[in-house]
């Protein structure tokens, strides 16, 4: 039995131009016992087509679960709600993908490119024009834009420390994961040997990386969680900065790149939708607001 607070929505979605139906994504956001205890985005049913060329396209099904307001608070924490957009993002890049086989489906795609619309769909929780639809007390009135303002200038806090702990995970998991020519390697020395290297405070003895599941999952790959933050910067600055409700925008994005899943090369979908080869520059210039 699930408490009627914490029950599971249901959500169908319907293209508006020409009313086909788009998939089915459930909305698990509450903690109960027994829950997994993180947030994730979990394919329940891939799209594809059922029996080649031609013929019924199977809709793709989605589970989109989460653990916010965990504490006493009645409203979720700002880090809540950018976690939520991040596991949306991947919810979205499966709902809306529309491949021919369920294996190139959605998230099904190229490790060092499949973690873009999760970090794209993060901005959503820093725009100042989308938090007052957003944030509302319980008279409906929107987050005050000092506020607003505040917490879009605070977002460049200590993220370069995030960054340079991003960089010692990649590089953990590259050598852990890497070619060694038959060698064995000890985790726990090479985690301390990497953090000395890169300056990053470590305490002896400790082995901080079996906390970290996305090694696994991720193996030799993890880079990829830091690399696709670069093109989902060039993403939001060049289609949704200043305008991110604009439908011209997520048009741009469904059609180009989010339709297509692992079923295109993602250096291919970037430069459709950008016009040009992905940089650094909009990611560099986001460090330094």
């Amino acid at each position: 039995f699930i408490p009627k607070e914490e029950q599971i929505r249901k959500f169908i979605f319907w293209e508006e131009d020409t009313g086909r139906e788009l998939g089915v994504m459930y909305l698990d956001l509450h903690p109960r016992p027994g829950k997994y205890t993180h947030a994730a985005h979990f394919t329940v049913r891939c799209g594809c087509l059922k029996n080649g060329p031609g013929s019924e396209y199977q809709q793709p099904i989605v589970a989109l679960v989460c653990n916010m307001n965990t504490g006493q608070a009645s409203f979720s924490s700002h880090q809540e709600v950018e976690t939520f957009f991040h596991e949306l993002g991947h919810a979205l890049h499966s709902l809306l993908s529309r491949t021919n086989f369920q294996h190139l489906s959605g998230t099904r795609a190229a490790m060092d490119f499949v973690e873009t619309p999760s970090h794209w769909m993060e901005h959503y929780a820093w725009c100042e024009d989308f938090l007052p639809l957003l944030a509302t007390n319980a008279n409906g009135e929107p987050i005050p834009e000092p506020l607003v303002q505040g917490l879009s200038r605070s977002r460049n806090k200590f993220r370069f420390l995030e960054m340079q702990s991003q960089i010692v995970l990649a590089n953990f998991d590259q050598i852990v994961f890497g070619a060694r020519q038959g060698q064995r390697v000890s985790p726990k020395e090479v985690w301390a040997l990497i953090h000395r290297q890169s300056g990053v405070p470590f305490a002896d003895g400790t082995h901080w990386f079996t906390n970290v599941g996305h090694l696994v999952t991720y193996g030799a790959g993890y880079y990829g969680y830091l690399y696709s933050q670069i093109f989902a910067s060039g993403i939001w600055n060049e289609l949704f900065h200043k305008k991110s409700m604009e439908r011209m925008s997520g048009e741009k994005i469904w059609k180009k790149l989010l339709i297509h899943g692992g079923a295109r090369d993602a250096n291919v979908m970037l430069e459709d939708l950008l016009g040009h080869k992905p940089t650094v520059e909009h990611y560099w210039k986001s460090l330094q607001e």
